[in-house]
């Protein structure tokens, strides 16, 4: 046997009325997928005003934040009201827990199957977690299969601004379980309850169904293409930021040095073409450049300086010319490309799943409709060639029984459970109906009978 386990946010707005059946004969009227004749088998777990609870956990806290304002319109007057009026907070939360489907529910030992499994995960909710304070909680049995609606305020503590204690889903259930994934703490959350409850199935020997398609694996992969789309995003920055840093560097670097030099001069003897009286080279002095400079003392150590801020500029070029900003960000691109082309591929065959699980229920459906079909052609076969209605009840019992012996799980058996179910209940309301008539009809003659006096 298999069951599946089903714990989501209600999307619909709250409504404690349907939920603790409190509706009008309209209000009734309008929601005819309930069974109001079953709807005494409900179970009212916890029912509490939703203001007390405020007042209970927020007006200490209230009356704190309140006491130290100095300004009369940054006072709150009402925390429930203020909550009320907010987009962004929601006042409370609402989860629908089930297991198993309707499908899952032919018999009264179903129902309670999955009664006790509600409870007893109910039951250790508070304990598992104090932060989430609950206000309501009931398990419907009046519709075609049993689940838990469960109210209730998440409440946080530990704010600089505002009040101490606020509503908060995320905060609330990350600060009574630090362990939880930061980037994902709801999930992470209703993955370790759902695992409760699988483990409570186990116990009983029913295995978990998997139903659809795996939503974790598909937000852990969905999460992993955002983080590199993020990293991408971040490193494609840095590479911009380092090419504005590369050319104020380099600017820097190519700016033109400019220094006053002199050059060095020598006085030097050079033939001037004509002699003397004794016949000798004449002479003359000439400054000529000995191929040397002279620069300031000031300016030799400017130069210097200078000299020494360009290599090091020069290093810091060379470190961010070797980080290669360029291959990484390429590199990250194409591994988000591999995994984007992976998560559609995935998608696609969850799709298909779909798809063939669709065609599956389709045909359960039809061999149900089939198995259905034989049971009362049998039944109306039996029924025409029995003597009496005793007779055929002996005969049609003996086959039903043979059925169970051979096919303990056969769906004829559901089929005969439901049918007998059926008629016992058609039976008592005949008797019922047989028997209001009688009183009818003793009433009517002791009312002749008096006329005739």
């Amino acid at each position: 046997m298999s069951m599946s386990v089903s714990m989501k946010k209600s999307t619909s707005k709250t409504n404690i009325k349907h939920n603790n059946r409190t509706m009008s004969d309209k209000e009734k009227e309008r929601n005819s997928h309930i069974d109001s004749e079953r709807s005494s088998e409900n179970k009212y777990l916890v029912q509490r005003d939703l203001k007390e609870l405020y007042q209970e956990e927020f007006g200490g806290a209230l009356e704190n934040y309140n006491a130290k304002q100095k300004r009369k319109d940054r006072k709150i007057d009402d925390y429930f009201k203020h909550i009320q009026s907010s987009k962004k907070t929601a006042l409370q939360q609402e989860m629908i827990i089930q297991v198993g489907d309707k499908d899952d529910f032919s018999s009264k030992e179903d129902f309670e199957k999955a009664n006790e499994i509600l409870e007893e995960w109910f039951a250790g909710f508070e304990e598992r977690n104090p932060n989430l304070k609950i206000y309501n909680a009931v398990i419907h049995n009046d519709e075609a299969s049993p689940h838990m609606h469960l109210n209730f305020v998440p409440v946080a503590d530990g704010y600089k601004r505002g009040l101490e204690k606020q509503v908060s889903f995320d905060r609330a259930i990350t600060q009574q379980d630090p362990l939880l994934d930061k980037t994902r703490p709801f999930e992470d959350w209703r993955e370790k309850e759902v695992l409760l409850l699988e483990k409570l199935l186990l116990e009983r020997g029913i295995e978990r169904k998997i139903v659809g398609t795996n939503e974790y694996k598909d937000v852990n992969d969905y999460k992993e293409k955002k983080d590199l789309e993020r990293e991408i995003k971040q490193l494609e920055g840095d590479l911009s930021q380092r090419k504005t840093e590369l050319k104020a560097l380099n600017e820097k670097v190519s700016s033109k040095i400019e220094v006053p030099v002199k050059r060095q001069m020598k006085n030097i003897e050079v033939p001037t073409g004509e002699k003397n009286l004794f016949g000798k080279e004449k002479m003359k002095v000439e400054k000529k450049p000995t191929g040397k400079l002279l620069v300031d003392e000031d300016d030799f150590k400017e130069v210097v300086t200078i000299a020494n801020q360009n290599e090091e500029l020069r290093k810091q070029i060379s470190k961010i010319l070797d980080t290669d900003f360029a291959k990484e960000n390429k590199m990250l691109k194409e591994n988000n490309k591999v995994l984007l082309n992976e998560w559609e591929k995935e998608s696609k065959e969850n799709t298909q799943l779909k798809k063939e699980n669709n065609a599956l229920k389709a045909r359960v459906s039809s061999l149900t409709n089939e198995i259905e079909n034989i049971y009362k052609t049998t039944k109306e076969y039996f029924k025409d060639r029995a003597s009496d209605f005793e007779a055929f009840r002996s005969v049609f019992g003996r086959w039903t029984d043979k059925i169970k012996e051979k096919l303990p799980g056969s769906q004829i058996k559901h089929v005969h459970d439901r049918s007998e179910a059926k008629e016992n209940k058609f039976s008592l309301e005949r008797v019922a109906e047989l028997d209001k008539v009688a009183k009818q009809q003793k009433s009517a003659k002791k009312r002749n009978m008096d006329l005739e006096r």
